[in-house]
């Protein structure tokens, strides 16, 4: 299992950090989580390509995690062989009808070609696939969020927690996780609520007992500050600074 971060930034974008966007691959399947601005760029600078995406999980309907989602279908719909046979689309409950709003503003430009859409709709459940199974959990931030934890067949697993605040289905959904991939919107000083600075998401960390810890979701503040050492005074286990284009084995 291995993660490519390619956005570890939040609504506003930099040089630095483009917005939230993330691929995991196991056993040669790939899996785009979440997809903010830039996205897809990054993807064509690491070693992927569009046409190794066969799954896009989405955790919430802002614009920082999903707005190259409508890169990606205009893409596909595009002729040619840089794309997947299948694109399995999961989200939380109103994927089918962001789709459908989404294909129709566009006048149908959105609707892949040569390549078979699956849109899933997945909360506080679990799917199965060849894979992996991924199962999922609302959380604390606007209507319809969700935190997703993927596993393999041999037991690896990463938990994405989106964009939340804290709350207990963080925890519990990130219990004795290999890695926790967190937002940390801001320094300890700097408290949003429907987001996590770096105290709360030690202490989601410390709760969980996660093995290793991957803060991402920063906005520009972050980068005046350590991070890193403010998150130790919750959690004295292995903490991960992402960065843009970084690969973590797990």
């Amino acid at each position: 299992m291995k993660l490519t971060i390619l956005g570890s930034g939040a609504g506003i974008v930099t040089a630095r950090r483009g917005s939230s966007g993330y691929l995991l691959s196991i056993n040669k399947k790939n899996i785009l989580i979440d997809s903010g601005s830039g996205t897809l760029r990054k993807i064509a600078e690491s070693s992927y390509s569009l046409k190794e995406v066969e799954y896009a999980v989405y955790s919430h309907f802002h614009p920082d995690h999903i707005v190259d989602l409508i890169s990606l279908l205009f893409a596909f719909m595009i002729p040619g062989d840089h794309k997947p046979k299948n694109l399995t689309l999961i989200g939380p409950n109103g994927m089918r009808d962001f789709y459908q709003n989404l294909s129709r503003n566009f006048n149908n430009l959105l609707e892949p070609r040569e390549c078979n859409l699956i849109i899933r709709e997945l909360t506080d459940r679990h799917l199965n696939f060849e894979d992996f199974m991924i199962s999922s959990r609302t959380v604390k931030h606007s209507v319809n969020s969700n935190a997703y934890r993927i596993e393999t067949r041999s037991g690896k697993n990463l938990v994405y927690s989106g964009d939340t605040d804290y709350c207990k289905n963080i925890v519990d959904l990130a219990r004795d996780t290999d890695a926790l991939l967190l937002e940390c919107s801001h320094p300890k000083h700097i408290k949003v609520e429907g987001h996590l600075n770096s105290l709360f998401a030690g202490m989601i960390a410390r709760e969980s007992h996660c093995k290793k810890l991957i803060l991402t979701h920063f906005y520009p503040i972050c980068d005046s500050y350590d991070i890193v050492g403010q998150c130790k005074r919750e959690f004295s286990g292995d903490i991960i600074l992402a960065e843009d284009l970084m690969t973590v084995e797990i």
